[in-house]
C-alpha cells in the first residue's frame, strides 16, 4: 500500500474525527457531565468506532469506518434540562432504531430514496448552530 493512500486516510479521520469530539464534549457540557464521564464517552466512543470499524473491514475485505451520530451529539449539546440518565438513553434508543433501520429491508428501502442534497440539508440544519 502506498504512504499517500495510508496519509490520506489518516488526515480525514483525524480531521472527521477532531471535529465530531468537539461536538459531542459541547453535548457532555450541556449535560452537566464531569471531567470522568466526558473521558469515558470519548473512550466508549472510540473502543466501539474500533471494534465495528476492524470487524467489518475484516469480514467485507474492505476499509469500513463507522461513527458516531454527529447529528445526535449535537441534539444532546442543544438540549436543557435533561438529565445525564434521559440524554443517554435517549442517545441509546436512536442508535437501536438506527440498527433497526437497517434491519428492516423495506424502511431501509425507503430512507435510501431521501436525495442526498436532503439529508445533507437536514444535517447541515442540525449543525447549524455550532457554525
Amino acid at each position: 500500500m502506498r504512504v499517500s493512500v495510508v496519509l490520506s486516510a489518516l488526515v480525514a479521520v483525524l480531521v472527521g474525527f477532531g471535529g465530531s469530539v468537539a461536538i459531542v464534549l459541547a453535548g457532555a457540557d450541556a449535560l452537566g457531565a464531569t471531567a470522568a464521564q466526558k473521558a469515558t464517552w470519548i473512550s466508549v466512543l472510540c473502543l466501539s468506532m474500533l471494534v465495528t470499524s476492524g470487524y467489518l473491514s475484516i469480514r467485507h475485505r474492505l476499509p469500513i469506518i463507522t461513527a458516531w451520530s454527529t447529528p445526535g451529539a449535537a441534539l444532546l449539546a442543544g438540549t436543557a434540562g435533561v438529565g445525564m440518565g434521559e440524554a443517554t438513553g435517549a442517545f441509546l434508543l436512536a442508535g437501536a432504531l438506527l440498527v433497526l433501520t437497517g434491519l428492516i429491508p423495506a424502511l431501509e428501502r425507503l430512507i435510501a430514496r431521501i436525495p442526498g442534497e436532503v439529508a445533507s440539508a437536514m444535517l447541515a440544519g442540525v449543525l447549524f448552530a455550532f457554525v
